[in-house]
């Protein structure tokens, strides 16, 4: 992932989450190449396969899908359904990455994967080994 200046002014809070998962939506699906629409019937179509409704029965409206994306609407957010699996749909998890890093966490993916498992292998093999020397000393 490429550096990325920090805005001091505009960092996410609590009180603009729902604006920064917008942005991050928006810029998904800028970023798939998609149009919105390509994107509505993928959205749809994954949801039908899974059994998961996102808004009524007849499947996600364009209007809906609209206003999930419309930064400046606060009031009509997509659920938790509807954030995976647009996020499976477009094959990107920022929209989830926007509520960890706002509490603090990151989300890892790929090689950052094994090289934690790695990492924390190769420190518990480093204390083991500390302790075995501890041991050693005493016989």
């Amino acid at each position: 992932m490429a550096p990325q200046q920090l805005d001091l002014f505009n960092q996410p809070t609590l009180g603009t989450i729902v604006r920064d998962i917008k942005a991050a939506m928006n810029q998904a699906v800028k970023d798939s190449g998609k149009s919105r629409e390509q994107v509505l019937d993928l959205l749809n179509a994954m949801a039908a396969r899974y059994g998961m409704r996102l808004n009524g029965k007849g499947g996600l409206s364009k209007d809906t899908f609209e206003k999930w994306l419309n930064i400046e609407d606060g009031d009509r957010m997509p659920s938790i359904k509807g954030i995976t699996i647009f996020c499976a749909v477009l094959g990107t998890i920022r929209p989830m990455e926007t509520m960890v890093k706002l509490l603090g966490g990151q989300i890892i993916e790929g090689k950052d994967v094994s090289l934690l498992r790695w990492s924390k292998r190769y420190h518990q093999a480093k204390d083991l080994r500390k302790q075995m020397r501890e041991l050693e000393s005493e016989l």
